[in-house]
């Protein structure tokens, strides 16, 4: 069979020769796959050159129909011969899978919704119904990660229900003692927490959602808490020019500007092309990180290399300019250079695409949850160094769930 790539301005089409059976069905759900992975959510199997079609055959093109429905795409079937036409209708697939005209269905973008570019991506952002300006606590005192360690007397108990949102170092348990050997990086968002055990080397994160009597509880050295609504949900896609990526810190920068604020919170679930950062190896409960050579490496696992494997993540930060006083020394710059401070955790996920269109904020960060288990927690830095730096996150596509912060307070 011979398969090649048409790209369209709305879809992709996949024009095929030969027989779609055993030998080539899964091949063929595998190049629909990787074009997922691009960003190709509208799909166009071209059969005007298909003799013959398997159960095989059907079940692959079946299953990758229902994954792109499932992200609000879509896969179509155009000029299929007499005999595949045939066999579709007869399992009951022509129906929903031929179209007479080869067209995708195009985007529709609400009225309420607006669309542009700017930089290297297509932003689409959507207003979101809410009342409760978006307000920061300052738990802790960060500082003291290098200096002194953390004691009992720096423990804050904190109740991250659904409504708020946060990001720092804390742990699941009871208390200062009972948590003092598991301190790590967490995050929390729309009732759901994850955070990252330093007991054990290459431990998973645990997790909390929040259901029922039972909500999420977090024992915390140092962190960002958030209350209050999100006014503003918006979809990012990298553009082809920049060959599918764009980075960290150009979209938080686009966030701020696109909020006229001067500090923004957001929580993002994106499609991750490569993520770069460090994770915490042991805890600093009653003793500081060392930040030397070869102490560090003791203390902090760094990404090492610019990985090319896709992963999807689940993002939690705060961004701004010229943030003084007391929130400054919880945000570092962005970048070498950038007036952009900020302080982002990622929990990472095995890679899925993320759902085309306007999202409700809760489900979907649930639903990341309940689909798959957390592999790791980053604390997001960009390595900049002349000829070892890895450089710095890079995003595919995503949603984003983001506004002004209107006020930092101490907790």
């Amino acid at each position: 069979m011979e398969i090649t790539q048409h790209p369209g301005p709305e879809s992709l089409e996949l024009r095929l020769t030969g027989r779609i059976d055993a030998s080539w069905a899964e091949e063929l759900g595998s190049i629909i796959e990787n074009a997922v992975r691009d960003g190709s959510h509208r799909v166009v199997l071209n059969f005007a050159g298909v003799k013959y079609i398997s159960s095989l055959g059907i079940r692959v093109v079946f299953l990758q129909y229902k994954t792109l429905k499932a992200v609000n795409g879509s896969l179509l079937i155009s000029h299929p011969n007499e005999l595949c036409h045939h066999i579709l209708t007869t399992v009951g697939l022509a129906e929903i899978l031929v179209s007479d005209d080869g067209q995708a269905p195009a985007g529709a973008l609400p009225a309420h919704a607006q669309r542009q570019r700017r930089g290297a991506a297509i932003y689409e952002v959507y207003p979101q119904p809410g009342a409760r300006p978006l307000s920061c606590a300052l738990v802790g005192q960060p500082a003291r990660l290098a200096t002194t360690g953390f004691s009992d007397a720096d423990c804050r108990s904190l109740t991250l229900s659904r409504g708020t949102f946060g990001l720092g170092l804390g742990a699941f348990g009871e208390g200062f003692a009972d948590c003092e050997s598991r301190f790590g990086e967490f995050l929390a968002a729309a009732g759901c927490a994850i955070a990252l055990p330093t007991s054990e080397a290459n431990t998973l994160p645990d997790y909390v959602v929040e259901e029922g009597e039972l909500i999420p509880k977090i024992e915390t050295l140092y962190g960002l808490v958030g209350t209050g609504d999100f006014p503003s949900m918006v979809r990012f896609d990298a553009s082809v020019e920049s060959h599918g990526k764009i980075a960290l810190s150009e979209l938080v920068n686009t966030l701020v500007e696109l909020s006229a604020a001067s500090a923004i919170a957001f929580v993002a679930l994106a499609e991750a092309a490569c993520l770069v950062g460090a994770t915490l190896r042991k805890s600093p409960a009653r003793q500081p990180l060392a930040h030397d050579l070869p102490g560090v490496r003791d203390w902090l696992s760094f990404t090492t290399e610019h990985k090319s494997e896709k992963s999807l993540c689940l993002l939690v930060g705060v961004a701004g300019r010229g943030i003084d006083g007391d929130a400054a020394q919880f945000l570092r710059p962005i970048n070498a250079g950038s007036p952009l401070a900020a302080h982002i955790h990622a929990a990472v996920f095995p890679y899925r695409p993320v759902q085309r269109g306007e999202l409700p904020f809760a489900a979907t960060v649930a639903g990341a949850l309940a689909a798959a288990t957390p592999s790791a927690v980053l604390h997001l830095m960009a390595d900049t160094r002349r000829f070892e730096g890895v450089g710095e996150t890079e995003l595919a596509r995503g949603a984003v769930w983001m506004g002004p912060l209107h006020t930092f307070a101490r907790a």
